[in-house]
C-alpha cells in the first residue's frame, strides 16, 4: 500500500458523516504516525490534504472527534514542514479569536498541544516560535480578546518561553513581550491577571535591561508606595514575587525600593495582600538569601508578627491559652467558637511560619538568635487552631532542629545528667558561666515544647496524619538532644499505647511506623532507669505489633525491640525478651516470611544472643537451622553469625558448624557478599579456643586459592588477612598447603600497581605471618619476590616498591636473613654493570630497611 493511497483512505474516513468513522480515521492516522513517522511525508498535496482534513476536524460538532483531532495536531506538528507548521498556526490562531466559545476553548487546548509536542532540535521549533509567538502577542494587544482566550494565550506563551528561550530574540520579536503583557496586569478578570503575572515573569530573564527597567518604573514602584490603591499593589507584591522566582538578579539592583515597599505593604489592612507579601519575602530569602541582608531583622519581626496573627481570636492573652490546650473541655468550645468558615486569617499565620522556616534555612548562622526570637514563638503556635497552620509550624521546628544538628557546633555536655525520681539543681553561678549555643537554648526550652506538643497527640481526637506529625518533630529533637524526654514518658507512653493498640489500616500503617521508629529511638537516646517502669504498658503492644500481617509494621517492630535489648543490655529481668524470641522463630521458620520482616527477625535474634545469653542458650538452638540457610538472601543470616561470633563466647561445635557452612555459600559461584562471608569467616576463625581443626586449614586455603587475584581488590585484602589468621593461631597444618598451593600465584600480586592501601597491608601481614610460622622460608621468599618483579620489569606494569615494603616486612620478622639481604642488594648498588631497574629495586630495598634497623 503506497503512502497516498494510505493517506487518501484516511481522508476519505476522516470526511464520513458517520462519527464513529470520523473518529476511527483519526485514530488510525495517529497511530500510522506513531509506528513510522514517514508514512505521512512524501507527496505535499496530499500531506496539505491530511492537514486541512484534521483541522476541520478541530471544529467538528462531536467532542470526542475533536480532542482527537488535537492529538493528531500534536503528532503531526513534530514531521510537518515549515510552510505547513505557519499553516497550522494561523488556522487555529483564526479559531482561537472567533466567536464559537466551545471552538475557542478547542483551538486554545490545541496550540498548547502543539507547543507542547515540538521537537527541541531542529528547524521546527525555531519557525513555530517565530511563527507563533508575534501571533499570540498581537492577541494579547487586541482588547477585544475575550479572557478566556487571553489565558488560553498567555498559557501558550508560557510554555513557549519555558521550552525554547533560546529560540526568543527581542530584536526579532514583534510586539516585545514585556510591552504587550504588561497592561493585562490591569486586566478586570483576577484569573487573566494572574497568568499574566506568571506569563511576563517567565518572560523577564530575557528581557533587554532598559524594557525591564521601564516595567518596574511603571508597574512596580508606583504600586508599593504606602498610599497606593490595594488592588493593584496586590497585583504588583504577586509579581514582584513571581519575577523573583525566575530572576532574582534582575531585581537586585532595586531591591532598596521593593523590599521596603513590601515591608510597608504588609501591614495593610489587607489579607490577600499580606500573605502575597509574606509569600514575596519568603521567595527573596529563598533566592537571594545573600542581597536580602539588610532586611533580614525587619523580615524576622514581620514573621514574628504575622505567624500570631488572629484577628477573630477573642479568648485574652494568647500564649497563655495556648498553653492550657491540653483541657479536654476547652479544646471543645475552642471548636465550637471557631465555625466560621469564612476566616481566611489561617492563610496568613501560614505563609508567615513558611517565611519563618525560609529564615531558619538561609540562615544557619544566626541560629542562636533564631532560637531565642523565632523559636518560643514558634512552640507557642504549636496548638493553632487551624489543623494547616499547626503542621506547618511543626515543619518548621524539624528544620530548625535539623539546622541545629547540622550547623550547631558540638552540644553542650554538662556535669549534671537527669535523675529519675529526683529534681536536678543547679548554682546560679554555674548557669551564668554556661556559654549560649544552639543546645543550651534548646534544653531550656524544652519543658515549653513538651507542654505545647505532647497535648496536641491525643489519640482519640487527633487525626492520624496530625499525630504523626507530632511524633516527626519528637523524632527531630531526640538525635540533636539525647535523652531530653526524660520529663516525658508518661504522656508518651500513653499515647503510643494508644496508637499500637490499634491495628493498622492502610490510612493509619504509616502513623505506626513513625511510632515505632520514635520509640525505637526513645529507648537509643535515654538510659533504661527512665523508660524501664512504662515496659509493662509498652512490652504488650510492641508484642501485638511484633504479630501484625503489615510487614513493614512488623519489621520496624523487630527494630524497635532490638533497640530496647541494646539500650538494657544485659537483659536481667522480664519474660518480654523470650516472646520476642518466639516470634522472631516463628517468622524465621516460615517460608513465605517478607525479606525485610525476615532480616529483622535474624536481627532480634542477634541481638537476643548478645544481650541475654543465658536465655537463648537455655533453647535447643532451633533459630540456627531457621537462619542458616544456603538459599536465598543469607546476606541477614551472614550478618548474625558475625555478631554473635564477635560478642558471645560460643561453643567449639557451633563455630565449626559456622565455619562449614560460610565454606559453603563460599563455593556458590557468582554470590555477591563476598566481602561480608569473609568477615564472618575471620571472626569464627579467631573464636577457635581450644584449637583449630586439622582439616580446616587445607579445605580453607584450596578454597581461598581463587581469590587470590587483583581481579576482586577488596575480596583480596580480606583472602590475604584470612591466610595470615590462619598461619598465626594454626601454623603446623597451614603453612604446608599456603606454600605448596599459594605462594607462587601471591609473588606476582606483590608488584602489582593495583595493591595499594588496605590490600597492601594485608599482603605485608601475610608475608610477616608466612616468615613467623617457619624460620626457613625467608631465605626462598626474598629471592621470589625479586625474581618476580624482575620477569614484570619489562611490561611496565610493575611496581619495585611494593616489593621492598613485602621484603622489609620479612626482613623486619626474620632479621636473621637480614645481613645476607643487605649484602646481596648493596652489590647492585656498587656495580656499574647493574641493570637501572635492579638498581632501583635494591635501593628501595635498603631504604625499607633501614626504617627499622
Amino acid at each position: 500500500m503506497t503512502k497516498s493511497y494510505l493517506m487518501n483512505s484516511l481522508i476519505e474516513k476522516m470526511q464520513s458523516p458517520d462519527q464513529d468513522f470520523r473518529f476511527m480515521g483519526l485514530n488510525d492516522l495517529l497511530n500510522e504516525i506513531k509506528q513510522d513517522p514517514n508514512s505521512f511525508l512524501g507527496d505535499e498535496s496530499v500531506e496539505n490534504k491530511v492537514l486541512r482534513q484534521v483541522l476541520k476536524l478541530v471544529e467538528d460538532k462531536i467532542s470526542e472527534v475533536k480532542n482527537q483531532a488535537v492529538k493528531c495536531l500534536g503528532q503531526l506538528i513534530k514531521i510537518m514542514r515549515e510552510g505547513q507548521v505557519e499553516f497550522v498556526v494561523e488556522a487555529l490562531i483564526q479559531f482561537l479569536v472567533g466567536k464559537d466559545e466551545e471552538l475557542r476553548d478547542i483551538s486554545g487546548l490545541a496550540l498548547k498541544t502543539i507547543t507542547s509536542e515540538l521537537p527541541p532540535d531542529g528547524k521546527i521549533a525555531g519557525k513555530a516560535c517565530s511563527e507563533l509567538a508575534p501571533k499570540l502577542l498581537n492577541q494579547v494587544l487586541n482588547p477585544d480578546t475575550p479572557p478566556d482566550t487571553l489565558i488560553e494565550t498567555l498559557s501558550t506563551l508560557s510554555i513557549l518561553i519555558t521550552r525554547f528561550p533560546a529560540h526568543f530574540s527581542y530584536s526579532q520579536i514583534k510586539p516585545q513581550p514585556l510591552t504587550a503583557i504588561a497592561p493585562l496586569l490591569t486586566h478586570p478578570r483576577p484569573a487573566v491577571r494572574k497568568r499574566a503575572i506568571s506569563t511576563l515573569s517567565q518572560f523577564f530573564p530575557i528581557a533587554p535591561p532598559d524594557l525591564c527597567a521601564q516595567l518596574l518604573q511603571t508597574n512596580v514602584f508606583p504600586h508599593l508606595e504606602a498610599d497606593a490603591n490595594l488592588e493593584p499593589q496586590r497585583t504588583t507584591v504577586n509579581l514582584v514575587s513571581a519575577i523573583l522566582r525566575q530572576s532574582p538578579q534582575q531585581l537586585a539592583s532595586s531591591f532598596d525600593r521593593i523590599i521596603p515597599g513590601v515591608l510597608k505593604a504588609v501591614q495593610r489592612d489587607d489579607d490577600e495582600l499580606c500573605e502575597g507579601c509574606l509569600q514575596a519575602l519568603e521567595t527573596l530569602l529563598l533566592r537571594s538569601s545573600a542581597e536580602a541582608t539588610p532586611f533580614l531583622s525587619s523580615i524576622i519581626q514581620t514573621g514574628i508578627q504575622y505567624i500570631k496573627y488572629d484577628p477573630n481570636y477573642t479568648g485574652g492573652d494568647e500564649d497563655e491559652e495556648m498553653a492550657e490546650a491540653d483541657e479536654d473541655d476547652e479544646d471543645e468550645d475552642l471548636d465550637d467558637q471557631y465555625s466560621d468558615d469564612e476566616d481566611a486569617s489561617y492563610k496568613i499565620r501560614r505563609a508567615a511560619t513558611k517565611l519563618l522556616s525560609a529564615v531558619i534555612v538561609t540562615r544557619p548562622e544566626l541560629l542562636v538568635p533564631l532560637y531565642k526570637e523565632v523559636s518560643p514563638v514558634l512552640i507557642s503556635r504549636f496548638g493553632d487552631r487551624e489543623a494547616t497552620v499547626r503542621l506547618e509550624v511543626w515543619a518548621t521546628y524539624i528544620t530548625l532542629l535539623n539546622q541545629t544538628s547540622m550547623y550547631g557546633g558540638l552540644p553542650h555536655v554538662s556535669d549534671g545528667e537527669h535523675v529519675v525520681g529526683g529534681k536536678r539543681k543547679r548554682e546560679s553561678e554555674d548557669s551564668m558561666d554556661v556559654e549560649e549555643t544552639p543546645y543550651v537554648l534548646l534544653k531550656s526550652q524544652i519543658p515549653a515544647l513538651s507542654k505545647a506538643l505532647l497535648p496536641q497527640l491525643k489519640v482519640s481526637k487527633t487525626a492520624p496524619t496530625t499525630l504523626q506529625a507530632g511524633f516527626q518533630v519528637l523524632h527531630a529533637l531526640l538525635p540533636v538532644l539525647p535523652g531530653s524526654l526524660f520529663a516525658q514518658v508518661s504522656p508518651i507512653v500513653v499515647t503510643i499505647k494508644g496508637i499500637l493498640s490499634q491495628s493498622p489500616t492502610t490510612t493509619t500503617s504509616t502513623l505506626h511506623l513513625t511510632c515505632l521508629s520514635f520509640l525505637g529511638l526513645f529507648f537509643s537516646t535515654h538510659p533504661p532507669p527512665v523508660f524501664t517502669p512504662s515496659l509493662p504498658v509498652l512490652v504488650p503492644v510492641l508484642l501485638k505489633s511484633l504479630g501484625e500481617r503489615h510487614p513493614r509494621v512488623a519489621s520496624e517492630t523487630f527494630r524497635t525491640f532490638s533497640a530496647l535489648l541494646n539500650v538494657t543490655r544485659p537483659v536481667k529481668s522480664g519474660d518480654w525478651p523470650e516472646w520476642v524470641y518466639d516470634h522472631a522463630i516463628q517468622r524465621l521458620s516460615t517460608t513465605d516470611t517478607d525479606a525485610e520482616v525476615r532480616s529483622c527477625a535474624e536481627d532480634c535474634i542477634a541481638d537476643l544472643w548478645v544481650c541475654v545469653t543465658d536465655m537463648v542458650r537455655a533453647k535447643d538452638g532451633k533459630e540456627w537451622h531457621a537462619i542458616c540457610r544456603t538459599t536465598g538472601n543469607t546476606s541477614g543470616a551472614v550478618r548474625v553469625v558475625t555478631k554473635v561470633a564477635r560478642d558471645v563466647e560460643m561453643s567449639y561445635d557451633w563455630v565449626n558448624g559456622c565455619v562449614e557452612w560460610v565454606m559453603g555459600l563460599l563455593k556458590k559461584s557468582g554470590r555477591g557478599g563476598k566481602t561480608e562471608l569473609f568477615t564472618a569467616l575471620d571472626t569464627l576463625v579467631r573464636r577457635y579456643q581450644s584449637g583449630m581443626p586439622t582439616d580446616l586449614p587445607p579445605s580453607l586455603v584450596s578454597q581461598i586459592k581463587v581469590y587470590i587475584s587483583t581481579s576482586d581488590i577488596s575480596v583480596l585484602s580480606q583472602a590475604l588477612s584470612i591466610l595470615a589468621l590462619l598461619l598465626e593461631l594454626a601454623p603446623e597444618t597451614s603453612f604446608p598447603p599456603i606454600e605448596r598451593e599459594l605462594l607462587a600465584d601471591i609473588y606476582p600480586i606483590a608488584h602489582s600497581t593495583l595493591v595499594s592501601g588496605a590490600a597492601l597491608d594485608a599482603l605485608l601481614s601475610f608475608f610477616s605471618a608466612l616468615v613467623t610460622a617457619d624460620d626457613q622460608i625467608a631465605t626462598h621468599v626474598v629471592p621470589g619476590l625479586v625474581i618476580a618483579v624482575q620477569k614484570s620489569s619489562g611490561k611496565g606494569d610493575a611496581n619495585p616498591m611494593n616489593v621492598a615494603k613485602c621484603i622489609g616486612e620479612v626482613v623486619r620478622s626474620q632479621q636473621g636473613v637480614a645481613a645476607g639481604t643487605i649484602a646481596e642488594y648493596s652489590k647492585y648498588i656498587k656495580s656499574s654493570k647493574a641493570k637501572t631497574s635492579n638498581v632501583v629495586l635494591s635501593l628501595l630495598i635498603l631504604g625499607e630497611l633501614g626504617r627499622f634497623m
